[in-house]
């Protein structure tokens, strides 16, 4: 369909569009590269200080604080960076703990030896001892073992019917 060049263009129309920009998230892009954790973890290690110190500020500022509303959130938010920093400290040993097998696989690939990997469930085991071991080192593992006692046995006193909950001397 030919259209007269007589006419003029419309001031709303585009006559030429350009190309259309596409944004890109380099956490999901190609050309980023792929993420090396452990060299991520040693380039940003400063802020692993930076919370330190910030977890020491923020308990400074809770002994100071009097308005009780503003120490709740502040001790809530103590709270949820001091889990933060424990859960990274797991993160880090369990990867520890991969490394270390890893490592020795390979030693014993270059022996001669077939490889093995280990099942998921094998890893979780070997977390658990480590996580023991570690606990006993600290000597704590009491406290955690009473702790996990309590709570099974909070576990199966649900489980029981309530009729047969009261003793003897209760009926």
């Amino acid at each position: 369909m030919e259209v007269t060049s007589k006419r003029p263009v419309s001031r709303f129309r585009n006559v030429v569009e350009g190309p259309k920009l596409k944004t890109r998230d380099p956490r999901f892009d190609n050309l980023s590269g792929k993420l090396n954790e452990e060299m991520f973890g040693k380039s940003y290690q400063f802020l692993e200080n930076y919370k330190s110190d910030e977890l020491r500020m923020l308990r400074e500022s809770i002994a100071k604080e009097r308005d009780p509303k503003q120490v709740e959130k502040l001790k809530s938010q103590l709270q949820r960076m001091q889990s933060q920093q424990a859960a990274m400290k797991e993160k880090h040993r369990k990867q520890e703990i991969k490394h270390s097998r890893k490592k020795a696989e390979m030693e014993m690939v270059s022996k001669g030896k077939k490889p093995f990997f280990l099942k998921r469930s094998e890893l979780k085991k070997l977390e658990l001892v480590d996580k023991f071991k570690n606990l006993k080192e600290a000597g704590s593992i009491d406290k955690v073992i009473e702790k996990r006692r309590k709570h099974n046995a909070a576990k199966q006193h649900k489980r029981i019917p309530f009729k047969r909950r009261r003793t003897e001397g209760d009926q």
